[in-house]
This record gives structure tokens, sequence and C-alpha cells, in this order.
């Protein structure tokens, strides 16, 4: 009995030092403790290159950060970071904390240097987990840029706290006030839209006193909220950085676009007297509707036919020309496989042009071109019925083939 009893606690005493070797010979984890500073203030005030990598390093640069700027939160960002990596090797746990930085401009650049940055760091620094820190709502927006490449453990906002006295009120709203003033970044929506539209007000006053100035001034507003709301100034600032093919996408969209306005142009143009006074059916019956604006629901069939009969050659011509360049820059483009897709809209834009010019005459005179109408229409829809079996077919054979290859 004593030497069973003795074998069982021998056993035992056996399985606990194999559990102790199996979890003394596991492969620690490793935390990486990465402090974002998206528009660069360590770089753009204090002067320092990222990734900046170790525990002593990061307290220098926020160091030198603080200095040039005391008001900065992106120091207090990376000193937070310095301290949940003392935290959490108090603990035992392996861990390494660094700081990378975007650019002045923030966006879509600033992301990728980012990401670039991260992957430069886990080269040196293998890490099981990733702990975000920044000063502000970055952490969440950085997410799916850093996610990818190592799990995301937690994600930390370093907020400072400030009093809620007068006068340190004041000193935050004096804070903001200076980046409105100074910062570029805001200035020019602060500063340079306001003083182009007194600018514009002044001299639509002093050379037309009795014109309509503030209609003009909101129409100005207009387009200014227009170029900033559909980030039109960006776009246009970053067409010194197109490549050779985004040059010739790019004529091609405004030459198409310009085709296109001079058939819309045209066919608003036949509503009025020619420069001989010559006044046409499409003229006349635009008179009828001004001398009487309750018949416009009469006329408003006649009126889309003549503005689609007048207008629809430039517009073809303006959809032909983008889409035959991007044809070209498909086929310039290595390993570009799109080209059957814009032949093929090229192919049925050329069979409606017939179709909406008959439909356009059937709208002006519905008892003389409704069944010539219905023909084209029939024949039309036959074509693309036949085009689109041609085409299935052939994708599908194309298809079984690169699978029989690939078995």
């Amino acid at each position: 009995m004593s030497k069973s009893n003795s074998n069982s606690t021998t056993m035992t005493s056996r399985n606990l030092t194999s559990r102790r070797l199996d979890t003394d010979t596991q492969k620690p984890s490793r935390t990486l403790l990465i402090c974002i500073d998206r528009d660069d203030d360590v770089g753009v005030k204090a002067g320092v290159k990222t990734p900046i990598i170790g525990r002593d390093a990061c307290i220098a640069a926020a160091t030198k950060l603080s200095i040039t700027d005391p008001e900065e939160a992106d120091a207090n960002a990376i000193f937070a970071a310095v301290k949940e990596y003392d935290n959490l090797l108090s603990k035992g746990e392996f861990c390494e904390v660094v700081v990378v930085s975007g650019q002045f401009e923030r966006g879509i650049l600033a992301d990728k240097k980012i990401r670039n940055q991260v992957v430069e760091i886990l080269k040196g620094y293998p890490a099981d987990g990733a702990v975000l820190i920044s000063d502000g709502t970055e952490s969440e927006e950085l997410v799916p840029v850093i996610q990818n490449l190592v799990p995301i453990i937690s994600v930390r906002k370093v907020v400072i706290k400030h009093s809620k006295s007068v006068e340190e009120s004041y000193a935050v709203l004096g804070r903001y006030l200076r980046m409105l003033i100074f910062d570029s970044r805001y200035s020019r929506y602060a500063l340079g839209v306001p003083g182009i539209i007194f600018i514009a007000l002044v001299l639509i006053t002093y050379f037309s006193p009795k014109s309509n100035a503030p209609l003009i001034l909101v129409i100005f507003i207009g387009i200014v909220f227009i170029v900033r709301g559909f980030d039109i100034d960006r776009r246009v600032e970053s067409i010194g950085k197109l490549s050779a093919s985004g040059y010739l996408r790019l004529f091609s969209a405004i030459a198409s676009m310009l085709i296109v306005l001079a058939g819309v142009s045209t066919g608003i143009a036949v509503f009025f007297p020619s420069g001989a006074g010559v006044c046409g059916p499409p003229c006349a019956t635009w008179r009828l509707v001004v001398a009487d604006p309750n018949m416009f629901l009469n006329y408003a069939p006649s009126l889309s036919g003549y503005f689609i009969q007048n207008s629809q050659l430039f517009v073809w011509m303006g959809l032909a020309v983008y889409i035959t360049t991007t044809i070209f820059f498909n086929l310039i483009r290595p390993g570009s496989r799109r080209i059957a897709r814009y032949l093929v809209e090229l192919f049925v834009l050329g069979l409606l042009y017939f179709p909406v010019l008959i439909f356009a005459n059937v709208l002006i005179s519905p008892r003389n071109n409704s069944d010539f109408f219905v023909a084209i229409i029939m024949f039309a829809l036959a074509v693309n019925f036949t085009i689109a079996a041609y085409l299935y077919r052939f994708f599908s054979r194309r298809r079984k083939e690169t699978q029989a290859i690939e078995i």
C-alpha cells in the first residue's frame, strides 16, 4: 500500500515538473506600445525623426518637444506611453515603447507613412500585440491601418486636464485662437476665405453701387463651400503629382466635359432667336410657354425633344472621347483586363444614338414617329441581347480554360 502511494506521489511530482518546464519553454508574449503623432509635431516642431524606439529616446523626444512647445499635447501622449511601458515592465511583461508620426497635412499619405514605420519596427521587434496611444481620436482612425500588421490589444487616448477656472478657460481659448491664426491648416479657412469675401464685397459695391451685391456675394460663398466640401482645392493641388497616365485621363475628362457642356449650350440656344433674328419652332414654343407658364406641362415633351435633338451629338461625342481615351489608357497599362468592358460601352453608346434621337422626334411629333421608334428599340434590344449572349459564352469558355490550366 505504501509502495503504491509513493509511486503515485512520484508520478504527480513528475507531471508538475513537466508542466513547469512546458510553461518555462513557452515563448513570452511581446507588447508594442505605439504612440501616434499623426501630424508629425515631433518632427516639425522638435526636429526629431521617427520612428523613435526605446524608453530613453522617447523621453528625450518628448522633452525636446515640450521645451519647443510647452502646450503641445503630443508630448504628454509620449510621456503617457513611457508610463505604460514602465507599468508593464514592472509586472514582468516583455514590451517596447515607440513613437511613429505621419505628415503635417495628415490624410492618406500620413497614414501610409505611419504604416511603413510600424512595419519597420516590427522587423526588429516582432510583437504579439500592440497598444495604440495618442492625444485624441486618432487612435480609432488608425486602427485599420495597423491592425492587419499586429493585433491591437488596447487603445488609449491621453486627454490633458484643464482647470475649470475662468483664467484657464481663457488660456485654452487663446490657444485655439492662435491655432486659427498661425496654423496654415486652419488660417486659410478662418482668415483667408473671409478676407476674400470682404474684398469681393467692397469691389462689387464700388464698381456697381446699384447691383445685386448680396446675391453675388451669396453665389461666391456657395462656390467657396462647394470647393471645400468636395475637396476640389486639394485635387487641384495634387495635379502636379500626377503620372503621365494620370495627365492623360485628366485631359480626357476635361475634354469630354467641355464637349458635353458645348452640347448642353447648343441645346439651350435653340430656344432663343438666332443672330439674324430668326425664331424657329423651338423658339416659338418657348415663347408660348413664357407668355403662359400654365402651358408648361403641355409643351414640356416638345421642349425636351428639341433640347435632346440639338444637344445629343455633342453629348455623345464627349462620352465617346472619354471612353476611347480610357481604352487607350488600358492598352498602355500593363496587366489591364478591362478593355473588353470599355469596348462594349463604346458600342452600346453608338447603338443608343439613333433610339434616343428618334425618341426626341417622338416627343416633338408623337403621331409621325411612334412606329419607327418602336422598331428601332426592338432592333437595339435584339443587338444588345446578341452581344450579351456572345460575351457570356466567351467569358465562360475562358473561365473554364483557366480552371483547367490551374488543375
